[in-house]
């Protein structure tokens, strides 16, 4: 077990906690969020299954706002991800058009007659329900964009190596194709294996 990771699990459980529905303007505009998700333990309390930041400069609000509600998987991993997920644990043919990427005129021109459009819609909502009724999430401050991916990857890498954080027999996550989530226990796949921080620097983070 890392004493980092067990402080920054104790630490964010004591700090505001926004859910399905948040008010925007009760966020900072710049920063990392750490979302928690029902059922997920570790640490004595909730487990930290997926940490994430931006790029775009005051972009935080909107940036939390397409990943946990906006019904577009293709804005946003994090809804790819969850739909993934609960396709494949239906064993749902309708993964190979989930996985389409419908971004651009070209693409949507080449695969979107493939697609069934109200299927899609009602993946789009169940994933929005799942997110809905199972994920909270906690913020932190962070104003200069260099500082948030580096505190994002060192916070990543914290918990996907310490051994007390692993996912629950019945995680959704279990039923991703990919193995780094369904190691990990995460819902990241990029900048786990970076240098952990240490406790020092976790406090140093959280306490400003």
């Amino acid at each position: 077990m890392s004493a980092a990771c067990q402080y920054l699990h104790k630490a964010l459980a004591a700090w505001p906690r926004f859910r399905s529905g948040f008010d925007r303007s009760e966020l900072p505009k710049n920063g990392l969020y750490f979302l928690f998700e029902k059922g997920e333990t570790a640490h004595g309390g909730e487990r930290i299954v997926r940490v994430g930041t931006h790029t775009g400069q005051n972009n935080l609000p909107k940036r939390l706002y397409e990943h946990l509600y906006t019904p577009n998987k293709d804005r946003s991993i994090f809804r790819k991800h969850i739909g993934r997920c609960l396709l494949s644990r239906q064993s749902d043919p309708f993964l190979k058009f989930w996985e389409l990427d419908l971004t651009t005129k070209k693409q949507r021109e080449e695969y979107g007659r493939h697609v069934d459009k109200n299927r899609l819609a009602e993946i789009e909502k169940n994933v929005s329900d799942y997110i809905n009724e199972n994920f909270s999430f906690a913020v932190l401050l962070a104003e200069d964009k260099e500082d948030r991916l580096r505190i994002e990857a060192g916070m990543l890498s914290t918990i996907a190596q310490c051994s007390e954080c692993k996912a629950s027999t019945h995680w959704l996550g279990g039923h991703h194709h990919n193995h780094t989530i369904r190691e990990s226990s995460l819902w990241n796949i990029q900048g786990l294996n970076k240098i952990p921080l240490t406790l020092e620097e976790v406090n140093s983070l959280l306490i400003g």
